[in-house]
């Protein structure tokens, strides 16, 4: 197979499951696919700059014509190292995206006949691959606030349970026909006014309009070069989500994924990539076709490299042979 040719995105993909299946049902069309991205602009080797090679399909390998060196299509990527078919690993990308409101690991291992503890590791490597995509700071007008995420904890008030996660967000609004933009969620320790700065200055630009609650921690150095209209909710009379509707509006759809999708299984350690996966959806809600989704989660795929397992399930590092028979 000749790789010299750049290819484009593929506008033309079948937006349904069948259609999808049918037109990625071999490893060759799939390692196409994911030389569009790995290659935008051709093939060129990394000793000699040659620009055509011949892709060794059953070892995934790209061979440089002119030097013969051969580099892996796979490596650098969401498939690195992996031994099972690039045809599986599409339709979980594809099966990720297309659900609205997110597919459970068992949900996925019966679609795609897999161990659940399989599919749980594939879809938390997505998940870290979409949270290392590059992204604009929010701009216009931005509604801040946090939330508590976490399980019901007997004795213990909401706000003040131990076992739950503190969750900043904040959503672009518009006046004008009630609408919201793009959101970004972060999982952060506390409600201090250095955690805060931190998540403002990360993720809203410079001359937007911040409306915030009352909290003294949005003062001063966290808004810093924006105009900021804090609220105070006590003394207004109203309830908050009436007082900043758009950001609570995320948090109760952030609410319905984790408890409805994940059955609120979410550990805290993990809840950043679950995040990530909330964010990627909401922003793109308006998307018409799920492909070109696939695509940029794809895209994703390649330029960003998940961690290992053993990092992903918080282990310090990899066992030994020992260790594994122990």
């Amino acid at each position: 197979m000749n790789l010299t040719a750049a290819l484009p995105r593929d506008d033309t993909l079948p937006s349904d499951l069948p259609g999808f299946l049918e037109r990625f049902s071999t490893e060759a069309s799939c390692a196409e696919m994911l030389r569009r991205w790995r290659y935008p602009t051709g093939f060129v080797c990394s000793r000699c700059a040659g620009t055509k090679a011949w892709y060794l399909e059953a070892r995934r390998l790209d061979e440089c014509s002119s030097c013969g060196h051969q580099v892996s299509l796979t490596s650098g990527t969401l498939f690195h190292k992996t031994h099972k078919p690039l045809r599986s690993w599409f339709a979980a990308i594809f099966l990720f995206v297309s659900s609205k409101q997110g597919i459970s690991a068992m949900e996925l291992g019966r679609q795609l006949a897999m161990r659940e503890a399989t599919a749980w590791t594939w879809l938390h490597k997505i998940r870290r691959c979409l949270g290392g995509r590059a992204t604009e700071l929010l701009s216009g007008i931005v509604e801040i606030d946090e939330t508590y995420e976490g399980g019901v904890e007997p004795g213990v008030p909401g706000r003040g349970a131990r076992t739950k996660s503190l969750v900043a967000a904040a959503v672009e609004i518009d006046l004008d026909d009630k609408g919201f933009g793009r959101a970004k969620l972060r999982q952060i320790e506390d409600a201090s006014k250095e955690t805060l700065t931190t998540f403002v200055q990360s993720t809203v630009a410079p001359g937007s309009s911040v409306l915030t609650d009352g909290w003294a921690s949005y003062e001063g150095k966290t808004v810093a070069g924006m105009e900021h209209y804090p609220i105070n909710i006590n003394r207004s009379g109203l309830d908050a989500h009436q007082v900043l509707p758009a950001v609570h509006r995320v948090f109760s759809l952030l609410h319905r994924v984790l408890l409805g999708t994940y059955q609120g299984a979410v550990r805290a350690k993990h809840l950043p990539a679950y995040l990530d996966e909330f964010e990627f959806r909401f922003n793109r809600r308006h998307a018409k076709s799920r492909t070109l989704l696939f695509q940029r989660a794809l895209s994703c795929a390649v330029t960003n490299k998940p961690p290992e397992y053993w990092r992903i399930v918080g282990r310090a590092g990899p066992r030994t042979p020992i260790e594994s028979a122990a």
